[in-house]
């Protein structure tokens, strides 16, 4: 019998399989610049060290970022074959293709589903009946 491992348990077994494939020659880890920024917020001070990065569109945030993803790749290089084996069988125990149970609203049937190679759910609703024509109205795929 096979036990599913908590999410915890596989992070902390990827990070354990990574440290021991000798991360020696890992280059440092980037070290995000603190800027303080001091908020009140009711007569409380807040002071957030790296408010700086929320500026999605800052040269300097994408450059970070993109470090920070630089180094993580290299990290976890020699773990990426448990990493595919983990993501299949994650994969192989979700229906990919569902239809939710409808409900009734103002004479409309309203549902999601979701088709297997797509990865958010389509909404839809049929007018009066089960039967009659259905109406995507709103396919977060696009």
């Amino acid at each position: 019998m096979r036990f599913p491992l908590a999410p915890s348990s596989v992070l902390a077994f990827l990070l354990a399989s990574a440290a021991a494939l000798g991360t020696d020659a890992l280059p440092a880890p980037p070290v995000a610049p603190r800027f303080s920024r001091t908020i009140v917020l009711h007569d409380v001070k807040l002071t957030d060290d790296y408010f700086w990065l929320r500026d999605k569109t800052s040269l300097e945030v994408r450059d970070y970022l993109a470090a920070e993803n630089t180094y993580a790749d290299a990290f976890m290089k020699g773990t990426e074959p448990l990493q595919e084996r983990l993501y299949k069988e994650i994969l192989g125990r979700i229906k990919e293709t569902d239809l939710s149970v409808p409900y009734r609203k103002n004479g409309w049937w309203y549902y999601s589903r979701t088709e297997a190679g797509k990865q958010y759910p389509i909404h839809c609703r049929k007018k009066g009946a089960l039967t009659a024509p259905e109406e995507v109205f709103l396919d977060v795929n696009v």
